[in-house]
């Protein structure tokens, strides 16, 4: 798959949806490890507003050509999660970040093994996943007749796999973590947005069809 075709502001955003929905005010982590890091402009946001006091971004492939890109209070470790022996990170971190990242691997499986590896023994994971039942996947599909990939959003051409919110639940069950709390980015939206109305008017019925990602808040299923 093509990540170097990629335009910088794939790399470059904060999640600021997932750091509300699964940090506590108030309270700093000692090591925040993000999984799909990009520029570590998520981790420099934690770090530069006292949620951690370090942070570390793995990243597939380092930007050569760019260095000036990458947040330079980031450590930065450079691989592909599904290969990269991680037995030297045992129980370093107390957070770990896969946001967008599971449905891009060939073996996601693979990763959440590894992370509860890394994971220290009261440690939280949080992962943000899209949602193929959208409304837009069922006109594009149905309607249109096409399963055309897009540079990113839930057709990104870099995806590998494609998920319900029961089959997210069920590969995150399944390799050992226990859901503390979950939601999704319809939800916790701060703008004015017709479907987030909807939404709310319906008690939250038709939210499968509506929200674009899920949230999840993760920790070892002892």
């Amino acid at each position: 798959m093509n990540y170097e075709n990629k335009e910088a502001s794939y790399y470059a955003n904060i999640r600021k949806d997932i750091i509300e929905f699964g940090f506590e005010k108030n309270q700093k982590y000692n090591t925040v490890l993000e999984v799909g890091a990009g520029y570590g402009e998520t981790l420099n946001y934690l770090k530069t507003n006292n949620f951690a006091e370090k942070v570390v971004g793995m990243e597939l492939f380092q930007d050569t050509n760019h260095p000036e890109r990458y947040q330079p209070l980031v450590d930065f470790i450079f691989g592909d999660i599904e290969k990269l022996e991680v037995s030297e990170y045992a129980q370093k971190f107390d957070v770990i970040l896969l946001p967008d990242v599971l449905e891009h691997l060939w073996t996601p499986s693979i990763a959440l093994q590894k992370a509860k590896e890394m994971l220290s023994q009261n440690g939280f994971l949080l992962v943000s996943m899209p949602n193929i039942r959208h409304y837009s996947a069922f006109f594009q599909i149905f309607i249109n007749g096409s399963f055309k990939y897009q540079p990113s959003g839930i057709f990104d051409y870099t995806h590998a796999r494609f998920y319900c919110k029961s089959d997210m639940i069920k590969l995150l069950q399944n390799n050992g973590w226990r859901i503390e709390k979950k939601g999704s980015t319809i939800a916790t939206y701060k703008g004015f947005s017709i479907a987030k109305i909807i939404n709310k008017i319906t008690f939250r019925i038709f939210e499968q069809f509506l929200t674009p990602q899920y949230l999840f808040k993760l920790v070892k299923n002892n």
